[in-house]
């Protein structure tokens, strides 16, 4: 068994935030949450707290309509499982308690974080995402900006400083070096000396607008900014031009309260580089809302591998099982070439490749690409995006490397994924991924040749297409193609 648990239950998070107010509903498997329904209104809450310290009512009385709907959808939904925070401007706001008691009058229960929640709760989507991450964890909100560390599943250390989006204008118009040292003050001020040399993880809106952004300006072939990283310098330099007004032509899919935003974001993320002097950026489209799901689950659930979870939850829509990828991967084990830290990607790889078969011929490479460059796999890098998708490609008997392929992993790691898509190719045109055909069959290397061994019930299955896919991985490999009866004899045509 693959270990992955594919029980579905609706699950909401309700975060109502400085600047907005937003509904996520979530199905699929618990480990990789699927969004079912999304939903946000700018209410903008913590927009006259540095003014009146204050919710204004304009602001309050939007939403609580937004959240009177909410728990509408709610009830029409028939969502038990919700779970209701607020954080900086009700946690700020004179009022803040008045307009958490009107929300508990719609029937919810808000519970009020504090800033360290706040920023463990993020840092814990991060985890989520990102197993084994190490560094800092760093979330910019309407209100607020959390840092904390992370390491080894854990996370300690945190901070909230008051450099929230909405707050930013204001903390920016007496001009760069100002805004600089009241950034350098309130990191000093916190004791916060951490994160030197580490990766930053980087989650919020308005900085994944900015990695959009990046994006467009780097030509990039993904589209989700999930798991896009920049090495610090290269960050730097495009968040300086941002913060200018630099952006060149801007991704169309920022909206127009984000792209206004972007320059202060991006005046904040140079000084907060700057400041902790990271390795690198990792934008994370995981954080407090995942973070509290993930908090949710008991602890078997948590250690599942996010990536077979998501893969596998993806697959079995196509009626293609986690434990068919299991068997195949085992079957095909003796001739892939795979790196101690491959063994996963290569069952989800080979995981995808099956269920891309159930797909329309024609569609094939189209939705493949799509799978590869377009959609969200929690716990998936960039490379692994690509090996998984030529792995899907060579199973469809196709060995080009698309060029975008060719900037997100090395010719050596695909060249490995090729093997893996004709070796499944391979075992599923022989045996139909059948538990009998794999039990008949076994394929090795052995003095320079690819042995596939039969038996006498499996020889008329090894058709001439067969042979072709058969010569077709022995030549990837550089080997000789031999097939062998149950007792080591060769069979001859």
């Amino acid at each position: 068994m693959i270990g992955i648990s594919l029980k579905s239950e609706k699950r909401a998070i309700i975060d109502i935030g400085s600047n907005t107010v937003r509904m996520v509903v979530y199905n699929g498997p618990p480990r990789a949450p699927v969004v079912v329904l999304n939903e946000k209104v700018s209410a903008r809450l913590g927009r006259d707290l540095g003014k009146t310290g204050a919710i204004s009512d304009k602001a309050m009385r939007s939403a609580l309509t937004t959240l009177a709907r909410f728990a509408g959808l709610l009830r029409l939904l028939d969502v038990r499982n919700v779970e209701c925070v607020a954080t900086a401007a009700a946690r700020d706001a004179s009022n803040g308690p008045a307009f958490l008691d009107a929300v508990r009058a719609l029937g919810l229960f808000p519970r009020l974080l504090s800033g360290e929640e706040e920023a463990r709760a993020s840092a814990t989507g991060v985890i989520a995402a990102f197993p084994g991450a190490r560094g800092v964890a760093a979330d910019l909100g309407g209100g607020s900006l959390e840092l904390v560390e992370i390491a080894e599943g854990e996370s300690w250390h945190g901070i909230t400083l008051p450099f929230g989006t909405l707050r930013l204008p204001d903390l920016r118009t007496e001009g760069p070096a100002k805004f600089s040292e009241t950034v350098h003050n309130g990191l000093h001020n916190a004791g916060w000396e951490q994160g030197r040399g580490l990766p930053l993880y980087i989650v919020g809106g308005s900085w994944r607008a900015l990695a959009l952004q990046a994006m467009r300006v780097l030509d990039w072939p993904v589209d989700d900014p999930h798991g896009f990283e920049l090495p610090a310098s290269e960050a730097l330099h495009l968040a300086r031009d941002f913060a200018r007004g630099k952006l060149g032509e801007v991704d169309p899919r920022i909206s127009s309260s984000r792209l206004a935003s972007l320059p202060d974001a991006a005046a904040l993320m140079v000084e907060v580089i700057t400041r902790i002097k990271p390795s690198k950026l990792v934008f994370s489209s995981w954080g407090l809302r995942e973070g509290l799901l993930h908090a949710q689950l008991d602890a078997e659930v948590q250690a599942e591998d996010p990536m077979l979870a998501s893969v596998a939850g993806f697959s079995a829509s196509a009626r293609v099982t986690a434990d068919d990828a299991v068997e195949v991967a085992k079957w095909t084990a003796p001739v892939c070439r795979e790196e101690p830290q491959d063994r996963q990607l290569r069952q989800a790889s080979g995981l995808l490749a099956l269920a891309a078969m159930r797909t329309e011929p024609n569609l094939r490479t189209e939705e493949a690409m799509t799978w590869a460059l377009r959609k969200r796999w929690i716990g998936l890098d960039m490379h692994g995006r690509a090996m998984m998708a030529m792995t899907v490609f060579a199973n469809s008997g196709q060995t080009d490397v698309h060029e975008a392929f060719g900037r997100l992993a090395c010719k050596e790691d695909l060249d490995r994924a090729i093997g893996w898509g004709l070796a499944v190719r391979l075992c599923r045109r022989l045996t139909g991924c059948s538990e009998a055909g794999l039990s008949q069959t076994s394929i090795r290397i052995a003095d320079g040749a690819l042995v596939l061994t039969l038996s006498e019930a499996m020889r008329p299955l090894y058709s001439p297409g067969v042979a072709k896919d058969h010569k077709a991985l022995a030549d990837w490999l550089g080997l000789a193609c031999e097939v062998h009866d149950p007792a080591g004899l060769a069979i001859v045509d």
